[in-house]
C-alpha cells in the first residue's frame, strides 16, 4: 500500500453533480455515465501514478475499476459520488475476486491508502510476503493483518511479483540502489510510479540500509 494524495475532482464531474441535483434527478454512482465516468477514472489513475491503490501493481484503464473506499450504500447517494471516496483498483479477476478491490467488496479496512502513514504499517519478506511491521503495537499489528487479509495482499501472484522485485535487486551497486530508491518515491516523466515501489524500497533498506 502506498499513500495517495487526493487531488481535485474533474470539473466536468462536479458540473454533472450540480446539474443532477438542480434538476432533481438521480445523483448517485449508478447514474454516472460517460464521458464523466471516464474522466473520473482517468483522474484517479493519474493521481495514483498508474498503480493499484492497494497492491501497487501497474494498472491501466482497461485493467482497473473505480473502487469505493467506503462501500456504496443504497441510502447514501452522496458517498457514492464523493471523489475522496474513490480510488482506482486493479481488476484481479472478473469471476474470482482474488485480491484488492474485487476481494474487499463491502468490507471496511482500518488502514487505507489515504492515511499519510499507511506505508509504515507493512513490511515485506524476501519471499514476497507482506506482513505487519515489527515495530507496531499489538493493536496496530492486528489492524495491519486484518487489512492484508481483507484485501488478499498475499495472493500467490502478488507474492511472486514482489519476490521477483527482490531478485532484480541482487548484485546492484550502492549508486544504482540510490537511484532506484529515488525513483520509487516519485513519478517518472510519464507520470507513473514504479510498480510495487513500497516493497522495492523495503528491500533496498534491507540490502543497503537506505534511509527514506
Amino acid at each position: 500500500m502506498k499513500y495517495i494524495q487526493k487531488g481535485s475532482e474533474p470539473e466536468e464531474f462536479a458540473t454533472w453533480k450540480s446539474i443532477q441535483r438542480n434538476v432533481g434527478v438521480n445523483c448517485n454512482y449508478k447514474s454516472l455515465q460517460n464521458p464523466e465516468k471516464n474522466l473520473v477514472h482517468e483522474s484517479l489513475l493519474s493521481e495514483q501514478g498508474l498503480i493499484c491503490c492497494y497492491c501497487c501493481d501497474r494498472i491501466s484503464k482497461n485493467g482497473s475499476h473505480i473502487e469505493h473506499l467506503n462501500a456504496q450504500s443504497e441510502n447514501d447517494d452522496d458517498s457514492s459520488i464523493d471523489y475522496n471516496n474513490m480510488l482506482a483498483s486493479c481488476r484481479s479477476s472478473e469471476r474470482w475476486p482474488k485480491h484488492c478491490g474485487n476481494k474487499k467488496g463491502k468490507n471496511q479496512i482500518e488502514i487505507t491508502p489515504l492515511q499519510v502513514d499507511c506505508e509504515d504499517f507493512f513490511a515485506y519478506s524476501v519471499s514476497g510476503k507482506i506482513v505487519a511491521a515489527s515495530e507496531l503495537s499489538q493493536l496496530e499489528a492486528e489492524k495491519a493483518i486484518a487489512t492484508i487479509d481483507i484485501l488478499g495482499l498475499n495472493d500467490r501472484d502478488l507474492e511472486q511479483s514482489r519476490k521477483r522485485a527482490w531478485e532484480a535487486l541482487q548484485g546492484i551497486t550502492d549508486e544504482e540502489a540510490q537511484k532506484i530508491a529515488q525513483a520509487c518515491q516519485q513519478k517518472n516523466s510519464q507520470g507513473q510510479y514504479r510498480p510495487f515501489a513500497n516493497a522495492v524500497l523495503s528491500y533496498l533498506q534491507q540490502l543497503f540500509r537506505i534511509q527514506v
